[in-house]
């Protein structure tokens, strides 16, 4: 081989580096103009998170079923909604170990997460909280040591991790190649500020009504919790203790035709691991029985519309009123 060829390879190698280095700033610092309007949500929550120093004397936490259902209006002038669509509570004990550093402690939490979700974290967890940068390396390493990924899983998942980290072509060039041909930045703004004025509740499905069985429940003959989830559930509860703070765990109301449907084990088994948390943690509070709604407080498979949000909210401010006070 000759010098020139290791010219050649050099200045590949700058190319390389001088490309990636543009998809990883565009990804990190021009988010608003590349993604798609989800992302909108997750940055203002992040931004709240982070940022500001703003005190909170009730907090809701939870997946979208939360950030759909609960409006802090509704309870109260200092209650804040960082729910995050797609969340466990992986995603919430982080979230609250960053908010906790910013802000001081809130007196209440609720945190409610869509019934069907506790036996997997592949889609959100790799697809929105990574993607979006929610999480810190040494976060994602606890995340990896807690035993989230089976040793024939984990060197892929790592390497996996750092491609999102250090913003890979490869993960990004599809949005920002989309993003030419739309105008995502006026789209993600406006979401953006109505998160901010609704105070981080943001509904996804606005049907007038929605009858059929939400499947993703009904189509179950068992209830499971992946082991991480669970894990995470344990050291959520233990940091509220730590920071004095009241966890209320809820249930998301589902409509009578899921419920119906529903096979026995799977109801049983679910409200069993409810009862356990309880057991196992006499100062929380578990809602150990199921929310069953009519058909017109939802406005898709699981997500509750204006009007559901809006009693379920109001249900709420009365059954636990002494803890928002």
């Amino acid at each position: 081989m000759n010098k020139q060829f290791f010219k050649f390879i050099f200045k590949l190698v700058l190319l390389i580096c001088f490309i990636w280095g543009i998809f990883a700033v565009v990804a990190r610092e021009f988010g608003m103009y590349i993604y798609d309007e989800e992302y909108a949500s997750y940055q203002q929550t992040l931004d709240y998170i982070n940022q500001s120093k703003e005190y909170n004397h009730v907090l809701i936490f939870g997946d979208s079923v939360a950030k759909a259902g609960i409006i802090p209006q509704l309870i109260s002038d200092d209650t804040y909604n960082i729910s995050m669509a797609g969340a466990t509570t992986i995603e919430q004990y982080y979230m609250m170990q960053n908010y906790l550093a910013q802000h001081e402690a809130p007196k209440t939490l609720i945190v409610m997460y869509f019934i069907g979700a506790n036996d997997s974290i592949d889609d959100f967890f790799w697809n929105r909280t990574l993607y979006f940068n929610c999480l810190t390396t040494k976060q994602f390493q606890e995340i990896v040591e807690n035993g989230a990924f089976s040793e024939e899983e984990k060197a892929k998942s790592i390497a996996k991790f750092l491609q999102y980290k250090l913003c890979s072509p490869n993960r990004y060039y599809p949005a920002i190649k989309n993003a030419l041909f739309e105008n995502r930045y006026e789209i993600n703004k406006k979401e953006y500020e109505i998160a901010q004025t609704s105070k981080g509740q943001h509904y996804f499905g606005t049907e007038p009504a929605f009858e059929p069985n939400n499947v993703t429940i009904t189509g179950k003959k068992h209830f499971q919790v992946l082991d991480i989830i669970d894990t995470y559930m344990h050291k959520c509860i233990q940091q509220c203790e730590e920071n004095g703070i009241q966890l209320i765990i809820e249930q998301h109301p589902i409509n009578e035709s899921t419920y119906a449907n529903m096979s026995q084990e799977y109801k049983q088994e679910y409200m069993d691991y409810m009862k356990n948390l309880q057991e196992k943690y006499p100062n929380i509070l578990v809602n150990t029985e199921y929310n069953v709604c009519t058909s017109d407080w939802l406005g898709d498979f699981s997500h509750l519309n204006e009007k559901g949000a809006t009693e379920f909210t109001l249900e709420l401010k009365k059954k636990y009123e002494e803890h928002f006070k």
